[in-house]
């Protein structure tokens, strides 16, 4: 039986949508660990100045443009993740929330 945990770090886009930036999964039955950081989403121009400066303060000081992954595989990276899962655990309601609209599954 495995057990998936998921994390993720996000910053807000215009509107208050969700941008995952860095997502961690943990597989309890085979103790993987698995660890994406995603490149800026193509949308992510033309923010307004209030989700700037938030962002700036959770930003980690990760640089955009030193990671590989594209933001349009994060479905597939969150599907291929939790595949073989029995359950699924995520922190925070609105990750939450966010992971279950991307994968249309039960998340705790």
């Amino acid at each position: 039986m495995s057990l998936l945990v998921i994390g993720v770090i996000y910053l807000e886009g215009n509107d208050g949508e969700l941008v995952v930036k860095e997502l961690a999964a943990v597989d309890s039955h085979s103790n993987r660990v698995s660890s994406y950081v995603f490149k800026r989403p193509d949308r992510w121009e033309g923010l307004s100045l209030i989700n700037v400066r938030m962002n700036e303060v959770i930003d980690h000081g990760f640089n955009w443009n030193d990671v590989y992954v594209p933001y349009s595989e994060l479905e597939n990276v969150l599907h291929r993740e939790t595949s073989f899962a029995v359950s699924i655990y995520c922190f925070g309601p609105v990750k939450t929330e966010f992971i279950i609209s991307l994968i249309n599954r039960t998340v705790y």
